[in-house]
């Protein structure tokens, strides 16, 4: 149970509430009047009782943010990108250096407010549920009573409609392309393919006799050519292939064999191609030499 005992120092008189947390430590807090040391100890038994007793603790958004990513089973191009959120976007501000359990819902909303300023709607918003689950930890962890990240007014957003091109488009964008990778655009467009794994298609993967192509890896931006696994299992499938891209991919590798690892596409030295060269560098040359609409 709770006790409240009488201090005097130098002169001056205080009242040590103690206590025993639900860990069985031992935890002190004092207070100048007596009236308050003992209504503390009693809703710490309350809380207690209740099951919503909260551990003191000097810990920091930025801090907990920190040792909440460090334990998440995260992707390396997940961990990457939730490092650097914490860092830019919580340690960064005022509000990465206030405590924990001290965060109201209005810091919350005047912090969402500020990160509006400077990233885009969608990357406040992703900002906002990485705080969101911070603090869901925290509550299981018995940091805060509840989480402050509620009721938080974004930013409006719309997302554009996404216009698929034509085949006359797509034909366009593929004349456009340097010769080498023409065969590139018709597939990842036949095929419904993300860029990573366009890029990481092998010969292995494409059966012509069946007509199916297996898509089993990908490339990321940080995997410096070396193959991962699919973010979702369910990204691992079987799609059709069809007759056109058939002929596309069987016409591209007739002129240019696949690198040493099954590698379809790959560049005039037999390495993989990377994420920004063809997706943004090539890509956008292609699209401004075809006259696609800005945006393609």
């Amino acid at each position: 149970m709770a006790s409240v005992a009488k201090r005097v120092r130098n002169g001056r008189t205080t009242y040590e509430a103690r206590w025993r947390d639900d860990q069985g430590r031992q935890r002190k807090k004092s207070f100048s009047k007596k009236g308050d040391a003992d209504r503390h100890a009693a809703t710490v038994e309350a809380d207690k009782a209740r099951g919503t007793y909260v551990e003191p603790s000097k810990i920091t958004v930025a801090e907990y943010a920190r040792t909440w990513a460090e334990t998440r089973p995260h992707r390396p191009t997940t961990a990457r990108r939730t490092e650097m959120m914490i860092r830019l976007h919580i340690e960064g501000t005022r509000l990465g250096g206030r405590k924990l359990a001290d965060v109201r819902p209005s810091e919350v909303q005047a912090w969402a407010t500020d990160r509006s300023r400077v990233l885009a709607p969608t990357t406040v918003r992703q900002a906002v549920g990485l705080l969101r689950s911070v603090y869901g930890a925290a509550v299981l962890d018995r940091l805060v009573a509840a989480s402050p990240v509620v009721r938080i007014r974004l930013p409006r957003h719309e997302r554009a409609r996404v216009v698929p091109l034509s085949v006359e488009q797509v034909a366009a964008l593929a004349r456009a392309m340097p010769e080498r990778y023409r065969a590139m655009v018709l597939t990842q467009a036949g095929l419904g393919l993300r860029i990573g794994e366009l890029l990481a298609l092998c010969v292995q993967d494409v059966d012509f006799l069946r007509r199916t192509v297996r898509i089993e890896w990908q490339f990321t931006q940080a995997s410096k050519g070396e193959r991962t696994e699919p973010k979702t299992p369910r990204s691992r499938r079987s799609v059709p292939l069809p007759r056109v891209v058939a002929d596309v991919l069987a016409a591209h590798l007739a002129v240019y064999p696949a690198g040493e690892d099954g590698t379809i596409f790959t560049t005039g030295k037999g390495a993989p191609l990377g994420h920004v060269y063809f997706g943004h560098d090539m890509m956008r040359r292609a699209v401004t030499d075809a006259g696609l609409p800005k945006g393609t």
